[in-house]
C-alpha cells in the first residue's frame, strides 16, 4: 500500500474489528450494503496509491469503511455523513485512544457525501469522497442510486441522471478521473437511454389520457354500427 507509511499491526486490529462491526451492520442496507462499502474501500485504496498527494491509510481505510453508517436504517438518510460521523466517533472511542485521529476519520465521513453540504478539506477527505463518486457510475452505480427512493418514475430517474452526469466532472484528482474513466461513459450510455424510454413513456401515457378523453363521448353515442357490405 503505497501511502505516506505502512500500516501497524495495532492499526490492523482495529480495522478487522471495524470491518466486523460494518459486515454486520451493512449486511441488510438498502443499495449500501457491504458490497457498496467494500467497493469504496477498494476505490479509495486505488486512489491513495496512485495521488502525489500524502495520504494517511489508517484514516482512509476506517472512514471508507465506515462512510455509510449513518445509512444504516435509513436508507433515504439526507443527513446520512452528519449521522455517520456521530455514530462513527461513538464506536472508535472504543477502540482508539488518541482523540485527534477519531475527530480526522469522524471529518472524513461527514464530509464523504454533498449533502452534509460541507467540501473536503484534507486530503483523506477527498479520497474517500472520490472514491464513493465512483461508486455511483457505471451499470451497478446507477441502479443502486434508484433504488429505494421516493417519488414518481419520472421523478427520480430525472433527478439521478442529473446527479450521475455530473458526478464525474465533481472528483477531486485527477487520478480519480482516469479510474472512473470507463464507468463515467458507461453511466452517459446510460443515461441516455433511461432518457430516452422516460421520454417514450411519457408520450405514451399522454396518449392513454387522449384516449381517456375521446371514451366518454363514445360511450354516450352508443356502440358503434358496421354496415354490411
Amino acid at each position: 500500500m503505497v501511502f505516506i507509511r505502512t500500516l501497524t499491526n495495532k492499526e490492523l486490529q482495529v480495522i478487522k474489528k471495524i470491518i466486523e462491526f460494518v459486515k454486520v451492520k451493512h449486511h441488510r442496507a438498502e443499495g449500501h450494503d457491504y458490497s457498496h462499502v467494500l467497493e469504496v474501500v477498494r476505490h479509495s485504496i486505488e486512489i491513495g496509491r496512485t495521488i502525489k498527494e500524502d495520504c494517511d491509510p489508517f484514516i482512509v481505510l476506517c472512514a471508507a469503511l465506515l462512510h455509510d453508517i449513518g445509512k444504516v436504517d435509513h436508507p433515504e438518510g439526507t443527513f446520512h455523513g452528519l449521522d455517520g460521523g456521530s455514530r462513527a466517533e461513538e464506536f472508535l472511542e472504543s477502540l482508539i485512544e488518541d482523540h485527534s485521529i477519531i475527530d480526522k476519520i469522524e471529518r472524513v465521513i461527514v464530509r464523504h457525501t454533498p449533502t452534509s453540504m460541507i467540501p473536503p478539506e484534507a486530503v483523506e477527505e477527498k479520497v474517500v469522497y472520490d472514491a464513493d463518486a465512483i461508486e455511483r457510475l457505471g451499470f451497478m452505480g446507477v441502479i443502486r442510486g434508484l433504488m429505494g427512493k421516493r417519488g414518481t418514475m419520472q421523478e427520480i430517474i430525472t433527478s439521478k441522471v442529473k446527479s450521475r452526469l455530473e458526478d464525474y466532472d465533481k472528483l477531486f484528482f485527477p487520478e480519480s478521473k482516469k479510474i472512473a474513466k470507463k464507468a463515467h461513459l458507461e453511466t452517459i450510455e446510460m443515461c441516455k437511454s433511461l432518457k430516452e424510454k422516460l421520454k417514450q413513456r411519457i408520450n405514451e401515457i399522454e396518449e392513454i389520457d387522449e384516449v381517456h378523453e375521446i371514451a366518454p363521448q363514445i360511450k354516450k353515442r352508443g356502440p358503434i354500427k358496421y354496415k354490411k357490405k
